[in-house]
């Protein structure tokens, strides 16, 4: 049997049409789901290139961040954090959510100032890590 060759157009393939975008490629869905703001995942990402989980014995020092950190733990978790911090775990889910949050608020208070005071923080530009803080530096 001899091959068929088939001979494709070449104007064809060069003006196909765009595909018509109807009215419902714009609109916005709405799961259900708290979508993500943009800076609290800068503040993350910055966190954990700093090492700030390591220091902090909340894993954090933005509040917007605890909040979401807590509303994802479970009651259990909370009383270990509350052994780390130092405050009597009773009460609850709701009782030891709010100890906690004062005691985030009272520990955070003049976090600022005392930044001020430690010793600025080097960024190497060659290091890939600090290339990634750098960047997002920029963008805040």
């Amino acid at each position: 049997m001899a091959k068929k060759s088939i001979k494709k157009n070449k104007q064809s393939d060069a003006k196909k049409p765009e595909p018509v975008k109807s009215e419902l490629d714009n609109l916005t869905l709405a799961d259900g789901k708290v979508h993500v703001d943009p800076d609290i995942e800068r503040v993350k990402q910055l966190e954990e290139i700093l090492g700030i989980k390591k220091m902090n014995p909340f894993g954090t020092s933005n509040i917007e961040v605890f909040k979401e950190k807590l509303s994802e733990m479970t009651i259990v978790d909370m009383q270990h954090m509350c052994e780390k911090v130092g405050i009597f775990a009773s009460g609850s889910r709701q009782e030891i959510r709010e100890k906690l949050l004062r005691e985030f608020k009272s520990t955070n208070k003049g976090t600022i100032s005392m930044m001020v005071q430690n010793p600025s923080l080097i960024l190497d530009p060659n290091n890939p890590k600090h290339q990634k803080t750098l960047k997002i530096l920029k963008e805040i």
